[in-house]
């Protein structure tokens, strides 16, 4: 998704590698970046004072519910293909290229 707004594999790598010190995004993105992170491996630990945080950072409440509602469907159809073991077409070639293999 990210490279249909015209990023390279390799900038998406060195943004993932590395979100905090990255000069390809801004600072608002990378808050949602980390609530991303957050909603997919932690997200019963996503707080009120989480969202308070990033309405005080400038993130308004539509991209935060964007952010929440983008990673977590992104986070079910992982699973759901995961658990019947459904073929995601290119993704594994996909990584591998973003891995440098």
């Amino acid at each position: 998704m990210v490279m249909a707004q015209g990023f390279t594999r390799k900038q998406v790598k060195s943004i993932l590698d590395d979100v905090d010190g990255s000069d390809l995004i801004d600072k608002k993105t990378k808050k949602l970046l980390h609530l991303a992170e957050k909603t997919t491996r932690y997200a019963y630990k996503v707080t009120e004072e989480d969202i308070k945080t990033l309405k005080t950072d400038g993130c308004s409440e539509e991209e935060i519910f964007e952010a929440v509602a983008v990673t977590s469907l992104f986070n079910y159809m992982d699973r759901m293909a995961d658990a019947l073991g459904a073929p995601v077409e290119g993704f594994q070639e996909m990584m591998a290229q973003m891995a440098g293999e």
